[in-house]
């Protein structure tokens, strides 16, 4: 065998060893979830499936109030159907506009006739011009925010209709 050959062969062999002590390394480092383990069975099986109705209805309502409450309102019309009622009226003449922040969700509760939540935080800050003609801000705060509505269970899903 020939010098070159020696190192051709030498190099080849190295780069295999090199090839597979980097695959080795990726395989490693990888996430592989085992049969044996609880979260990875658990991530894997349909998430509504395990969950009780309870607990997507209070899922339901929660998206439902973020979605009420994300966006600064224009005027002083509240969201309809979110259990948000403001006393703007006597301390503004005209309202610019209301910003929410929610401290506390209401915690649901499924009754026969549907749901009622109550037990939330909500901080409510008003803009706009007061009485005098001059610009105001105030912050309302609730520590009972409340809603009820209609709850309809099928199966798997359930669907609210917030009053």
């Amino acid at each position: 065998m020939s010098r070159r050959t020696a190192w051709t062969v030498g190099s080849v062999a190295a780069a295999l060893v090199l090839a597979g002590a980097v695959l080795w390394v990726w395989q490693a480092s990888s996430e592989h979830p085992s049969p044996d383990d609880p979260v990875s069975t658990a991530a894997s099986a349909s998430p509504t499936a395990s969950r009780d109705p309870q607990e997507l209805a209070q899922q339901r309502l929660d998206d439902a109030l973020e979605e009420c409450t994300s966006e600064e309102i224009v005027g002083g019309a509240v969201p309809e159907g979110c259990g948000i009622r403001i006393p703007w009226g006597t301390e503004f003449a005209d309202v610019d506009g209301i910003r929410f922040r929610i401290e506390r969700m209401p915690v649901l509760e499924l009754t026969d006739d549907g749901f009622v939540a109550d037990g939330g935080v909500l901080v409510a800050t008003v803009t706009g011009t007061g009485q005098d003609g001059a610009a105001r801000t105030e912050t309302y705060r609730t520590e009972s925010w409340s809603v009820r509505g209609d709850a309809t269970i099928t199966g798997d899903r359930v669907d609210l209709d917030i009053w």
